[in-house]
């Protein structure tokens, strides 16, 4: 297991959006721990993500190879289920035999285009939750609530909005109807130019948030790291942000290292990156971690990350490099997220 020095890091700072926030830590004499996330949902297409547009859930069927590679190391997945899923009663039977075998666990995602009620307007930027009235966002969010305790018998405890599109009013109705564990933010990252939210100046770190209950929010598994610090992490938030072309700058920090944004995941990320992002995010204190993919990178041609056979098997590939790389170098052990709230206390 490696030992990181500890580093002098400006701490980042929790989103408005969430009420009553406090860091989430993990013991320090406690094996660093990881989540597997999965975006459990119907093929669509990605650039026109809007009511209407043909969409299938034959990736959902291809599950075996990654729970083969998964059970390896001990990793259980979590499936964030999407409506059309968990209508899918094949599906369903499968996940259901899974679960029962303590194979998986599963959660919920809310892609609003594919989520009754449907009174919204078809187009773009009514994918992203924080765009929806708050009435009409729960009550997508109690469509698929009650989908999902059709499917499994029980109220899920787990949500992600889909396309990260956490909005004001979100955080509220988690709380409200009982979830533990959130997993809606994505660190480092605007969406901006599509009208959806900003998250550009927050960072990876897990918190509890709510006023009346705590719900942990486990963010997208995303930063900015390299030799540059914490003054490069701003400039290529900024540069990102504000300079045309948008992302030639940005790209020239990432080519020297000097800051880079990262994703802990096998789409469209290295193993080498992979490793970089983690050794930072030990550096800094963040022992819980969270790898994370799309159910459509399981079948050819159903998004950019896996267009042909080959880069299928190479999906494969980096998957177990960075589950090894996690478990064999940096000593760490995974867990479901539902699991970790009684293992984290108050930072």
């Amino acid at each position: 297991m490696t030992a990181f020095p500890s580093q002098t890091v400006i701490p980042p700072r929790f989103d408005p959006l969430f009420t009553a926030p406090r860091p989430a830590m993990l013991p320090a004499d406690t094996a660093p721990l990881c989540c597997v996330l999965i975006d459990a949902e119907e093929d669509f297409d990605w650039h026109r993500p809007v009511r209407g547009v043909d969409y299938d859930l034959d990736c959902m069927r291809h599950l075996s190879d990654l729970q083969s590679i998964l059970a390896a190391y001990g990793a259980v997945p979590t499936y964030l289920l999407t409506y059309p899923v968990l209508r899918d009663a094949g599906i369903v039977a499968a996940l259901r035999g899974r679960l029962a075998r303590g194979q998986c666990a599963v959660g919920i995602q809310l892609h609003t285009w594919v989520t009754p009620p449907f009174a919204e307007t078809a187009e773009p930027r009514n994918s992203f939750g924080t765009n929806l009235p708050a009435e009409l966002e729960e009550q997508k969010l109690l469509a698929l609530m009650q989908a999902f305790f059709d499917a499994f018998g029980e109220a899920p405890k787990m949500f992600r909005a889909g396309r990260y599109g956490l909005g004001r009013n979100t955080p509220a109705l988690l709380e409200k109807h009982g979830f533990v564990v959130d997993t809606s933010l994505a660190p480092c990252t605007s969406f901006g130019d599509e009208e959806g939210p900003d998250f550009s100046t927050d960072d990876f770190r897990a918190f509890w948030f709510g006023q009346s209950r705590r719900v942990l929010e486990l963010p997208l598994c995303r930063s900015i790291v390299g030799w540059g610090g914490d003054p490069a992490a701003r400039a290529y938030r900024w540069l990102a942000a504000n300079r045309p072309p948008r992302h030639l700058l940005p790209g020239l920090l990432a080519w020297s290292r000097c800051a880079e944004r990262i994703t802990l995941s096998p789409e469209g990320n290295d193993v080498v990156a992979a490793g970089r992002l983690v050794a930072s995010l030990l550096g800094r204190g963040q022992r819980v971690l969270a790898l994370s993919l799309h159910s459509s990178s399981l079948s050819v041609g159903r998004n950019p990350y896996v267009r042909s056979r080959a880069e299928l098997h190479e999906f494969y590939d980096r998957m177990s490099a960075i589950l090894d790389m996690l478990a064999s170098r940096h000593g760490m052990r995974f867990a479901a997220p539902l699991d970790l709230p009684p293992l984290l206390a108050d930072g």
